[in-house]
Order: structure tokens, then C-alpha cells, then sequence
């Protein structure tokens, strides 16, 4: 991601995104895992190579981010109110923290766990 100021240009990795909406999520009532496996959420979030399962960033030509996340969610949340909350929290601290403007959050939920 590229921004433009009147002192040169900032770039922003995706990488350094996918940081800010791995913290985001972790910080979320409901999600158990993020990505497949029987691994811990906390341990998919931060341990190693695996913690990029399940996180997905792409920026578009027009500079627009298209995001997907596959999540694991508790048993018994009510599915829709757990995963419009995380879209609204990712998509508004990715625009406070990053300047994005035109975000896509698409979350799947993969499975729930007890």
C-alpha cells in the first residue's frame, strides 16, 4: 500500500497489514482459530509460518485492499452478529491506522468449536 504525502512516500506491507488484522481479530469476542488445524487461535496468531493461514490481504490496481480471513468460531455464537463486528473492527482500525479508504473485509467462517 502506497501513500502519498507532501514529504514523499509511505509504503505499508501487507504483511504489516495482516500484523494489524491478526491483532484486531485477537482482540474479538468469538473466534477460536483463525485458518484449518487444531492449533490454538493464539498459537495460528503468533507462532511462525503458520500464523499467515487464514489471512488473506490483496491490494487491488486502484489501491483498494481485498481482505479475507477464515475463522473457527465458538459454538453457540450468534454467527452473524460475531462476524459483522469483526468486519466493522478490522475495516476501522485498518482506516485509522493506515489511511485506507476502500477496504473489503470477507470473513469465512470455516467451522465452530466448543
Amino acid at each position: 500500500m502506497l501513500i502519498t504525502t507532501e514529504f514523499g512516500k509511505i509504503e505499508i506491507s501487507l504483511q504489516a497489514i495482516s500484523s494489524i488484522i491478526k491483532k484486531v481479530v485477537s482482540e474479538s469476542y468469538g473466534p477460536v482459530n483463525v485458518g484449518s488445524g487444531s492449533h490454538s487461535f493464539f498459537g495460528k496468531l503468533f507462532g511462525g509460518e503458520d500464523s499467515r493461514k487464514g489471512i488473506r490481504v490483496i491490494e487491488e490496481i486502484d489501491g483498494s485492499l481485498e481482505i479475507d480471513i477464515d475463522l473457527v468460531l465458538e459454538y453457540g455464537m450468534r454467527i452473524p452478529t460475531v462476524v459483522e463486528n469483526i468486519q466493522e473492527n478490522v475495516f476501522h482500525r485498518l482506516k485509522e491506522l493506515t489511511e485506507a479508504n476502500n477496504v473489503r473485509v470477507n470473513i469465512h467462517v470455516i467451522g465452530l468449536q466448543d
